[in-house]
């Protein structure tokens, strides 16, 4: 076998060896800047190249490891399938027909390229179109799959229950809740817990601001502007509206915007009130032009929003449940914000005590760098252990496995077992940090 697993300290390749190929999927990749799946893919599939050949087939070029897949991406739908002609036809089959269309239009694509030019392993990042390719993949040719789990528990874990039908070689999640839940659905599931990454050099408080023209101290939101959505953005607006000398920034986009603008010029008026949109590369001017984020998600599974602005200094008021008090610790306050005069108070609470609060130090515990680790500890796992077994190893694999070179004549000895084994230690903090199993 003509193949090597990268050292964890030495990723040099001998001139007869090659790199295992670790292909990325997110059709909307490139297209879509405000997502936090297409988020991930990017900047998974730019850190992994580090120690892979990677590819990310996306809807859009963003980067040397891309590939366009042809497809119809679910941004690129959206207005379509909106249209008074066929709105009501297209809504009775599915409530949101924009992904099915993403969905059905890359499957071949996507599915014939990889035929074509084989992984060593899948990582799809769009949901269950992305899994349902990779398994007929799977099926024909053996690719094993990774997925990351980024709807979680929200509608009491509906999305995770489908998209363990699926069986991925190894899936991860969030959070140790959503580990327990996956093992009471299907104990026999690999996971790995491996919390979501911030670019520490991009998002700093140190750089450039932008000047909104709006009274000040200014509160910021950044999410898509849906009415029925989970981000409760109105909730926000609400509790802003109590504080006389505050604004709200809200920065966003999405099929409701005017509702908003309407909303938030009722509530807090021109001078206090502004909705904007600006591209990924910029937000982090964005954060560093406000003076306390805010987000009031109900089961947000992560929300990669959070620390981006902790990275940029800002102090976070959020929802009490147990993901804001594992992300948030200490670098804001977390409410009841279904009450607009407590989340109104816990606003002002950290605006009066912002200077003694230190965000960015916390945010460090979510470096892209320490998560991209775990997921380089997490593919190697994954093709080893299906190259020699035809199957995951084991929920806890052994850390040296992933230092072991496969060679031709010359198979990796296995230090774990079927039911135990050294566990990887993570680079992120040990309370979310374990693995299932």
């Amino acid at each position: 076998m003509n193949q090597q697993i990268l050292d964890t300290n030495n990723s040099s390749l001998m001139p007869d060896e090659r790199r295992y190929r670790v292909v990325l999927v997110h059709p909307s990749a490139g297209i879509n800047w405000s997502g936090g799946s297409e988020i991930f893919a990017i900047e998974l599939a730019k850190r992994l190249s580090a120690y892979f050949d990677v590819e990310l087939l996306s809807g859009a070029d963003c980067g040397s490891f891309c590939h366009p897949t042809g497809g119809i991406s679910r941004v690129q739908a959206y207005s379509a399938v909106r249209h008074p002609l066929i709105a009501e036809l297209v809504h009775r089959f599915a409530t949101h027909p924009e992904i099915v269309i993403e969905h059905l239009t890359n499957f071949l694509p996507c599915a014939f390229h990889l035929l074509r030019r084989r992984a060593d392993v899948i990582f799809p990042c769009n949901d269950y179109g992305g899994l349902a390719m990779a398994a007929f993949v799977r099926a024909l040719i053996g690719t094993p799959i990774i997925f990351t789990e980024h709807v979680g528990l929200m509608g009491d874990g509906r999305s995770l229950k489908r998209n363990l039908r699926f069986q991925p070689d190894r899936l991860v999640v969030f959070s140790q809740a959503m580990a327990d839940f996956v093992h009471s659905q299907q104990p026999k599931q690999l996971v790995n817990v491996i919390p979501n990454g911030v670019d520490l050099d991009q998002f700093t408080p140190l750089g450039t601001t932008i000047d909104f023209n709006l009274a000040k101290p200014i509160i910021l939101c950044v999410a898509s502007l849906k009415r029925n959505s989970h981000k409760r953005i109105s909730l926000t607006m609400q509790a802003v509206a109590r504080l006389p000398h505050a604004s709200l920034l809200l920065c966003g986009d999405g099929c409701d915007r005017a509702y908003f603008q309407s909303l938030g010029d009722e509530l807090l008026g021109s001078q206090r009130f502004l909705i904007c949109t600006y591209p990924y590369e910029r937000m982090p001017e964005i954060y560093r032009s406000a003076d306390v984020f805010t987000l009031p998600s109900i089961d947000e599974p992560f929300g990669l929003a959070y620390i981006e602005a902790m990275a940029s200094g800002l102090p976070v008021v959020a929802t009490d449940d147990e993901m804001r008090r594992y992300i948030v610790a200490d670098a804001g306050v977390l409410c009841d914000v279904t009450n607009p005069d407590t989340y109104a108070a816990a606003l002002a609470r950290v605006l009066d005590s912002k200077r003694e609060i230190q965000p960015r130090l916390n945010a460090m515990r979510f470096s892209w760098d320490a998560v991209t680790l775990s997921y380089r500890n997490a593919i190697l796992e994954t093709i080893v252990s299906k190259r020699m077994f035809g199957k995951s190893l084991t929920p806890n694999p052994s850390p040296n496995l992933s230092r072991q070179v496969l060679q031709r004549g010359e198979p990796p000895q296995c230090t774990g077992s079927p039911t135990g084994g050294e566990a990887l230690k993570p680079p992120f903090p040990p309370r979310e940090g374990g693995q299932g199993g």
